[in-house]
């Protein structure tokens, strides 16, 4: 039976994979896999750091997309990776700058769209 990572225990694991993959130490598409998978397993639940898992999740399942759906812009969306790890490196504890660090990625770097806000429901109460 496997168990799942706490968010903490995950975060803690990725931190591991984003260092190597700065340092050069290890193929850096193969370390978005492990980033996203990593991630995945501990994207759930009520807390800050279930939601940077699910941040994390979303962001390196795009970046890993990236080469599998462009194999010609392998070397451009490894590129991105090591950024995208060098940069969260530098800030992941802080809960403000993350959340823009994902914000920036997901949707400006990443051309992902923006969820649309739901219009509040009208006061009926007179």
């Amino acid at each position: 039976m496997r168990i799942e990572p706490t968010p903490q225990e995950a975060l803690a694991a990725i931190r591991v994979h984003s260092e190597e993959l700065v340092a050069g130490t290890v193929n850096p598409y193969e370390a978005g896999r492990e980033i996203h998978s990593t991630a995945m397993s501990a994207a759930s639940g009520d807390s800050t750091d279930a939601e940077q898992c699910w941040a994390l999740w979303l962001l390196w399942g795009a970046l890993t997309d990236w080469v599998e759906m462009k194999p010609n812009e392998q070397a451009e969306a490894e590129e991105s990776m090591r950024r995208a790890a060098e940069e969260w490196l530098a800030l992941y504890d802080g809960e403000p700058q993350w959340r823009r660090y994902f914000d920036h990625w997901l949707y400006t770097e990443m051309g992902m769209e923006r969820p649309k806000k739901t219009p509040s429901a009208p006061d009926t109460e007179q």
